[in-house]
């Protein structure tokens, strides 16, 4: 009966462990979204504080500010095509570089939020990746 009772309790432990080491399902992906220059303006929050965008429609014409790991760019011309956009980053500092990246949906576990991808973007700790700056509202 006690090995019945030991068998027992052991059993119950385990089912008990089971339920709290569940695996996480994350579900993540994106969908590209084409909208009009005028509907993309506004603020944008990168992957940390040291990374932002803001764009802005001027005369017409989109423009913007980027932020990359503190060091600010201006972004002109920003061409749209679909969902994708290309432009020139200006930084601070003289340097420049072109910026490409696409307008789109991340579902995250079934929660949308639109923002902009942005491609080989220098991230501390992580290289140089693909990464996600979410319209803030």
């Amino acid at each position: 009966m006690r090995k019945l009772a030991i068998a027992m309790l052991i059993l119950v432990a385990a089912a008990s462990y089971a339920d709290k080491v569940k695996v996480k399902n994350k579900d993540k992906r994106f969908e590209p979204v084409a909208k009009s220059a005028a509907e993309v303006v506004g603020s944008y929050r990168g992957p940390s504080e040291t990374y932002g965008l803001i764009l802005e429609m001027h005369d017409g014409k989109l423009s913007g500010t980027y932020v990359e790991q503190g060091h600010v760019a201006v972004l002109t011309p920003i061409h749209i095509d679909g969902a994708d956009f290309k432009t020139t980053a200006s930084f601070d500092d003289g340097s420049w570089r072109t910026i490409e990246g696409s307008f789109a949906d991340r579902i995250l576990n079934g929660v949308r939020a639109f923002g902009v991808r942005m491609h080989d973007i220098p991230v501390e700790g992580n290289g140089v990746v693909d990464t996600f700056f979410e319209r803030m509202r």
